[in-house]
């Protein structure tokens, strides 16, 4: 055993590394299983996340930097990102920024991106119940905590704010939804851009301690992030009935690698197979700080959002089905000990005893007779854009530009 006992901090690394082992080995443990082969890390590979938490996304940083000099203006910035703009007009810095995101690496593999999309669309609601969880077993870490709850892009109107992750998220997961005129493609890298923005931010204003917490933004974290949203969601996944084949959850890791790398994300971090995610990730969560107030700070936001949804009919009744829902999948994916932590009430596990059989019957059955699986996704596709009509109310769904990042 490396971590907490012959490993100790790293040179130069920000003290929320390896903060607390005991703490994090505990919260880690359940995905160990999962792991085949060794799953403790080495000591170059904690070097690595060390490292990571100083490092960033150097393309991204070069554009924040030109943006802020004014060589390049938020106008030209979006004009590019919507292809509505003549080459003559573009500023060096943005035209290369831009030249990079759209030069696709050679190992995009369009069939195994397209087949990712579509297992995550079939699920359906299930798509979101599973990265709400993911949403809350990340703030069990105060990792993020400290930035997210500085800038208040989820304490200040969390509905919003989830409903724009979500959309992100639904966008990248369309039919050919990151081809680059399309939106989930279009939406990464404004995400990419405004992280850079904030990374400057706090750069240049001061206030932000990197010796504590490493970059606000780093490479270590966006690691962690991207391992929510297909390392844990594919576990969660199962965990709520929804038989998933390794080949099929290759292609979901295949994705989000090319989500990943679209947004800043280095090489390293990208995940090669869902075994290769799973291993990172762990190793991440071995390192990761305990929660702070701000962390809970957080939870709570996520929690009280589930009574902040629109409606078209019976409000109130739903509101408190999609709480006590959020709460009992919570229980179930993030554990009791995560909800105790962040000081979320105790909740029975009762809502994925309900949802097993279903999830069986539609995804193992259903998706299995001729024109099973063809249904499901229109389906499915219908059910995530009504899902969104509940974050955004009578407004149309959309995320902010944050242009003040």
């Amino acid at each position: 055993m490396i971590v907490g006992s012959a490993f100790g901090p790293a040179a130069g690394a920000p003290s929320r590394f390896l903060a607390d082992p005991k703490w994090a080995r505990a919260a880690a443990a359940p995905l160990a299983p999962f792991i085949r082969g060794t799953s403790e890390p080495t000591r170059d590979e904690l070097e690595v996340i060390a490292r990571g938490l100083r490092a960033e996304d150097e393309q991204g940083r070069v554009l924040a930097e030109a943006i802020r000099r004014g060589e390049v203006t938020f106008a030209q910035f979006w004009q590019v990102l919507a292809q509505q703009h003549s080459d003559e007009d573009i500023p060096t810095p943005l035209a290369e920024f831009f030249r990079h995101v759209e030069q696709r690496p050679d190992w995009v593999d369009d069939a195994r991106l397209q087949e990712g999309a579509r297992v995550m669309r079939q699920f359906g609601p299930n798509l979101v119940d599973v990265l709400n969880g993911a949403l809350l077993s990340g703030y069990r870490s105060s990792a993020d905590a400290e930035l997210l709850a500085r800038t208040g892009r989820l304490t200040k109107d969390p509905v919003r704010r989830l409903g724009e992750t979500m959309k992100w998220v639904i966008e990248c997961v369309r039919d050919g939804g990151l081809d680059r005129d399309r939106q989930g493609w279009q939406l990464t890298v404004h995400v990419r851009a405004m992280h850079a923005l904030v990374n400057h931010r706090f750069r240049t204003r001061g206030g932000w301690d990197e010796d504590v917490h490493g970059l606000p933004i780093n490479q270590a974290d966006q690691g962690a992030t991207l391992g929510l949203h297909c390392t844990y969601y594919l576990l969660g996944a199962r965990m709520l009935g929804m038989p998933v084949t390794r080949a099929q959850g290759d292609a979901v890791m295949h994705l989000w690698r090319y989500i990943g790398w679209l947004m800043g994300v280095a090489d390293y971090w990208l995940p090669l197979s869902e075994q290769d995610g799973r291993r990172k990730f762990y190793h991440l969560s071995l390192t990761a700080p305990p929660p702070s107030d701000n962390s809970r700070l957080l939870a709570g936001a996520l929690d009280r959002s589930r009574k902040e949804l629109t409606f078209p009919r019976f409000q109130a009744l739903r509101r408190r089905w999609e709480l006590a829902k959020f709460r009992s999948l919570s229980r179930v994916l993030a554990g009791g000990s995560a909800m105790r932590e962040l000081g979320l009430p105790f909740a029975l596990p009762w809502y994925h005893v309900l949802r097993i059989p279903v999830n069986l019957v539609k995804h193992g059955l259903v998706a299995r007779v001729p024109g099973g699986r063809a249904w499901l996704l229109r389906r499915g596709e219908r059910q995530l854009d009504r899902l969104l009509s509940y974050h955004f109310g009578d407004k149309r769904a959309a995320v902010a530009r944050h242009e003040d990042a």
